[in-house]
């Protein structure tokens, strides 16, 4: 079995080539082989965490991605305050995920 850190540059590499579907698949199994050899809340999770949801938001797997974010942003906030710019970039892309969800949920304008 391939270690977390090589898995996560088969990864990269896959998405410098424009594969976002396997680079996903890949940046999955990265972070459950790194989830296996750390705590719960070990600090070096998240670049893990992070690769993993942007590559699902960019294959508009939006509820895998906000999953993912919602655990990256637990993880920051365990070891940063809530003015690190970590911190503020992850709350950031949930709120656009957030209103990216409920505009396309609006129904379409009818006109006559």
């Amino acid at each position: 079995m391939k270690r977390a850190d090589e898995l996560q540059q088969f990864a990269n590499m896959c998405e410098e080539k424009g594969d976002y579907v396997k680079a996903a698949r890949l940046h999955t199994k990265a972070l459950a082989a790194k989830e296996r050899v750390s705590e719960k809340d070990d600090p070096e999770l998240i670049s893990y965490l992070y690769n993993s949801a942007m590559i699902n938001c960019a294959i508009d797997r939006k509820q895998e991605a906000e999953t993912l974010f919602n655990r990256l942003l637990e993880l920051l906030l365990a070891y940063y305050p809530e003015e690190h710019l970590d911190v503020k970039e992850i709350r950031q892309i949930l709120l656009d995920l957030y209103v990216d969800e409920e505009v396309s949920a609006l129904p379409l304008a009818v006109t006559a």
